[in-house]
């Protein structure tokens, strides 16, 4: 008998509790389902199905042999993932992760003028440090741009290759009160006025990825009396719009947010970082070579027009 497919029917009587119900799905007659289940239960030499009128319920050895077929399927989708992945590779795709920071500033001009010279396609991912160094260690990725992680376990795994230093900043819609405030004093805002409104976080760390830091991740709670965690810099923009949240974000995207009525607020000087591009050891074909050089190219012309 084929034992990969009597564990999916297997499975797809058990999650559904009912033979009729999973001979549906499966689009299957019930008398061939119940034979391939009695296949099943003889080749274990167990009863893994209790019938009922009204359906079916596991026995121990149903239960003991259901997390062992859902492992197995979990392990096969891996390696069809795996598979999928290497043959998009072999084929000359580039998979590339990158904050959503840095797309429209020098990244998208990066991808558009490589994949036009190269004819090629280019996978691109968007998430945070942490997110997008997993995808790179479980090589989902072959390259990401972002900030330096300092406290980074695996730094013997990947090659960080330093683009150019940012700074926090803070931003709000141009109409926030604290904008009025500036203009009546004429002072800086004081860091001690931001815990006077919403905060803003744009794709935070997620405690997930704390594995892969040497040290804990600080609690996202915090001394803000509201807080809004999102995965996405569009629907950021949109809720800084709406709300009187301050959002703290990189100094580099200040043209950017400003085009779009957000404008930036207070400069934390203390809190710079580098940005740079990922690249995994060992792991770097000659595409994702160019690629990387492309990247860094971009960035540098990108930088010299922001200065000017």
């Amino acid at each position: 008998m084929d034992v990969e497919k009597a564990a999916s029917y297997f499975l797809a009587v058990a999650e559904s509790g009912s033979i009729k119900a999973a001979a549906l799905k499966l689009g299957i007659s019930q008398p061939t389902l119940t034979a391939q289940i009695q296949k099943l239960e003889q080749r274990l030499s167990s009863q893994l199905l209790i019938r009922h009128p009204r359906g079916v319920s596991m026995t121990a050895a149903g239960e003991l042999y259901y997390q062992h077929a859902t492992a197995q399927h979990a392990a096969r989708q891996r390696l069809q993932a795996q598979l999928h992945v290497l043959q998009a590779r072999e084929a000359g795709q580039v998979k590339l992760g990158t904050g959503e920071a840095w797309w429209p500033l020098f990244v998208e001009s990066a991808v558009v003028a490589y994949q036009a010279e190269h004819q090629c396609s280019v996978h691109i991912e968007f998430g945070n440090r942490l997110a997008l160094m997993s995808s790179l260690l479980n090589g989902d990725i072959d390259v990401f741009i972002g900030h330096e992680i300092s406290e980074l376990i695996a730094t013997s795994q990947v090659r960080f290759t330093p683009l150019f230093q940012d700074t926090e900043a803070w931003f709000a819609h141009q109409d926030h009160p604290l904008f009025d405030q500036l203009k009546r004093h004429h002072q800086p805002v004081l860091s001690a006025h931001l815990f006077d409104w919403p905060l803003l976080r744009v794709t935070p760390d997620h405690p997930r990825h704390a594995h892969l830091l040497s040290r804990p991740l600080p609690p996202l709670l915090n001394l803000h009396p509201h807080a809004f965690d999102l995965d996405s810099l569009s629907a950021s923009i949109s809720l800084l719009q709406r709300t009187h949240a301050l959002m703290p974000y990189t100094d580099k995207a200040a043209s950017f947010l400003g085009a779009k009525g957000i404008n930036m607020l207070w400069v934390n000087a203390e809190k710079r970082g580098n940005v740079g591009v990922y690249t995994a050891y060992g792991a770097t074909s000659d595409k994702v070579s160019q690629f990387v050089t492309c990247l860094l190219e971009s960035g540098t012309d990108w930088m010299a027009s922001d200065v000017d």
